[in-house]
């Protein structure tokens, strides 16, 4: 485990950089790659479909007593250039929540590209900022397109972030955040697609994160292979690993949903959910237009300890209005899992 004093400082330390960045913006091995080029050309894998059951769409994990309800969403993708529109239902869905989490993918920059970058615009927080108020919203940038244009333009837009009433975590000396002075969220990756970007938290040190004196801790990874409906084996146990330290883990990365599954631990059922797919795209492809919402009341039980209590969630997709408008809309089904 890391030392903590090592990956905290400000912009002077030794891991505000810039380092050179290669022109293909990906994190696979040859095979890895190979795999992903297979299910874009076919379609999403559902290998592994029958380790990963999904919970019911509303399913009450443990009985509590409710303290907070968080929300949660699917990746946030470029737009290329179209204007976001999000159905008032997922407006509904999300207004009672205390606080929104989303894994903000990209930078916003005009700065010189690389080969598959994720660069924002601005208009993309306009958005957002329709959906839920940036005050209580989380936007996580530990992911693995966060080096796509160095160091300088990942912190002019992070700090964009922070500058429109958002609450912003995944730089390397604000890898968490704690919520009500209760619920601690730390955002990590376990790919980048650029090598050596120190500037970000990652997935092998989020240990040193946890917060002993919160009531709950959540682990919200970037992790798992895109364009795969099901965890494989490995991750499936690397997480149960991983919940016997952290109270839920809510993932992303995969860019179609996963499972929102549920595992008995220490006398606990703790929610884990592996990926929530794409909130938001412009992309046209539809295998890229599938995601998860979801939100959660956490408190303590009859012990003490803090529980995830009820979970809701639901499908979303996003659909061309017009060549220059997409939409997000809730789903009751998605098309991979009927």
């Amino acid at each position: 485990m890391v030392n903590q004093d090592e990956l905290t400082g400000t912009g002077d330390s030794e891991w505000a950089r810039e380092i050179p960045r290669k022109k293909l913006s990906t994190p696979y091995t040859l095979k890895d790659k190979l795999s992903w080029l297979k299910n874009n050309l076919i379609g999403p894998s559902k290998k592994f479909k029958n380790l990963t059951p999904f919970i019911p769409q509303k399913s009450t994990l443990n009985e509590i007593t409710p303290k907070c309800r968080l929300g949660f969403l699917g990746d946030i993708m470029k737009m290329n250039k179209k204007d976001l529109q999000i159905d008032p239902a997922i407006k509904s869905f999300f207004q009672d929540v205390d606080f929104l989490v989303g894994n903000f993918e990209g930078t916003i920059s005009k700065a010189k590209k690389v080969f598959m970058m994720q660069e924002h615009s601005e208009g993309i927080l306009s958005s957002l900022e329709t959906l839920f108020p940036p005050l209580k919203f989380v936007l996580s940038c530990a992911n693995n397109h966060s080096g796509d244009f160095g160091w300088s333009e990942f912190n002019k837009s992070y700090q964009k972030l922070k500058d429109r009433g958002f609450r912003v975590i995944g730089r390397r000396d604000e890898p968490s955040i704690l919520l009500n002075n209760s619920v601690n969220i730390t955002s990590c990756t376990n790919w980048s697609n650029q090598p050596n970007t120190p500037y970000i938290g990652y997935l092998d040190q989020a240990t040193a994160f946890f917060n002993p004196k919160a009531e709950c801790n959540i682990l919200y990874p970037h992790w798992g292979y895109e364009m795969q409906l099901y965890p494989n084996p490995k991750q499936i146990e690397f997480g149960n690993e991983l919940l016997n330290k952290w109270d839920l883990i809510m993932g992303h990365h995969s860019h179609v949903p996963q499972p929102i599954s549920s595992y008995e631990v220490n006398q606990s059922n703790k929610l884990l959910a592996y990926g929530l797919g794409d909130f938001c795209t412009g992309l046209m492809l539809k295998k890229y237009q599938n995601g998860i919402v979801v939100k959660l009341d956490l408190g303590p039980s009859k012990t003490g300890h803090w529980q995830v209590g009820t979970v809701q969630w639901k499908f979303t997709r996003v659909r061309k209005i017009d060549k220059n408008l997409m939409e997000v809309k809730l789903e009751d089904a998605c098309e991979y899992f009927k």
